[in-house]
């Protein structure tokens, strides 16, 4: 490679424009039959990257949607990290929408997904088939949780370098806390890059994520409307792969970061 394309680009002091993705999984990384006790085939991780601008603009939208659907009474019976968005208890009517009808869980829906088209979005998500990955690499095969990961910062990165930007992503605290594999991979990915090692899935070229701020942070996702977002964008993808229900991935198609996304891990045939 020429000296050009081996060279970090270095941004402009004020000139650069900065991102956010916000990264949430669906499904469970454990595998399934017969090499496990899983009960679903895939493993979604997915993000949105969202302009400091639409970052704000998803803020205020979903303080008023949520005000909205969920008056003072409502939420005054919940502690405070349960007032949030989550599309597992929206559409199953729990928690916080206990008291929505249907039609209003629908609405509410179909307002967020709204809101994520407004937002004019970029998309990423790894879809990791968990019995065609273990098929084909058998003990060698990576934990789906850390391949879902690291392949999905790194077309971030690749986005990022291809355009010019500086970056952050963001991801759920509680999950950090249930997980310290997790925190060890966010403090090793500045060090040793997102390069999943010994298989031939892995990205081809050391990426030590220069323009990603502060490699990984965490926050707690009651706090974080994109996280809410990323949310809703994972269980789009699940419902797509693992059910083959597609009213809201095609609802949001238009927005991966394209020609990449979603990512399938193995390659299909």
């Amino acid at each position: 490679m020429g000296a050009s394309s081996g060279s970090s680009q270095q941004p402009s002091t004020g000139t650069t424009s900065h991102n956010t993705l916000y990264l949430d999984s669906t499904g469970d990384p454990g595998w399934p039959s017969p090499f496990g006790k899983s009960r679903t085939a895939w493993y979604i991780f997915a993000g949105i990257a969202l302009r400091t601008e639409s970052d704000y603009k998803a803020r205020l939208e979903i303080d008023r949607m949520l005000s909205s659907y969920v008056p003072d009474g409502e939420r005054r019976k919940w502690p405070p990290q349960f007032y949030e968005l989550h599309y597992s208890d929206l559409i199953g009517g729990r928690g916080i929408f206990t008291h929505l009808s249907p039609p209003q869980r629908k609405a509410f829906s179909d307002e967020i997904f709204n809101l994520i088209v407004t937002l004019d979005p970029v998309l990423f998500a790894t879809a990791v088939d968990k019995t065609g990955l273990k098929r084909r690499y058998g003990t060698n095969a990576h934990w789906p949780k850390s391949l879902g990961l690291r392949a999905t910062i790194h077309r971030y990165s690749m986005y990022l370098n291809s355009k010019g930007l500086i970056g952050s992503v963001v991801l759920d605290e509680e999950e950090s806390l249930k997980d310290r594999q997790l925190q060890s991979m966010a403090h090793e990915f500045r060090t040793e890059g997102a390069i999943l090692r010994g298989q031939s899935y892995q990205p081809r070229y050391e990426d030590k994520l220069e323009r990603v701020l502060n490699t990984i942070t965490f926050a707690p996702s009651h706090m974080s409307p994109g996280i809410q977002l990323a949310d809703f964008v994972s269980k789009a993808a699940f419902y797509h792969f693992e059910r083959a229900k597609d009213n809201r991935y095609n609802q949001i198609a238009n927005f991966w970061n394209k020609p990449y996304e979603p990512s399938i891990v193995p390659k299909q045939p």
